[in-house]
């Protein structure tokens, strides 16, 4: 199958809160309605300078989901760091080329603004689903550690 890969705008709050709430689950699944705190971060995140929110979609609708942030950095010779987060495809398109043509479009966009280099994180309960096969796939390397601390 093929996908087209876009950017989202401000008329795909829906779609991606869709896509996100299929990731975690009917038990943890978001209300079919966007909130005001949602719509107004979704509203600020398309105002933001250097983030970029993707759609893949197959003929029929939108699959897959990915943000990316480009950071400007006075290091790598003032080349930018790119950061890729929420990276979400739908079950029934995993593994059929929808998160290879959203990644790749990703990447060629992190070319095309110079980054010195891309970063991801993905729990580690995904080292056993095909998440970190697909990332090395692509070029990624493990070789950092990570570590988050919850707000």
């Amino acid at each position: 199958m093929s996908y087209d890969v876009r950017l989202a705008g401000p008329e795909d709050l829906a779609v991606v809160l869709g896509l996100m709430s299929e990731s975690r689950g009917p038990v943890n699944a978001w209300p079919d309605v966007a909130s005001d705190r949602q719509r107004a971060m979704w509203d600020r995140m398309m105002g933001s300078d250097g983030l970029s929110v993707y759609l893949a979609e197959s003929p029929e609708e939108p699959v897959a989901t990915a943000a990316l942030q480009v950071m400007p950095s006075l290091g790598y010779d003032c080349r930018p760091a790119a950061f890729i987060e929420a990276v979400v495809v739908a079950v029934a398109h995993r593994r059929r080329g929808a998160g290879r043509a959203l990644m790749q479009r990703v990447l060629e966009d992190c070319r095309a603004q110079g980054c010195h280099k891309v970063q991801l994180l993905s729990h580690k309960r995904h080292a056993a689903d095909g998440a970190y096969d697909f990332y090395h796939s692509l070029g990624f390397t493990q070789e950092a550690a990570g570590f988050r601390l919850y707000l």
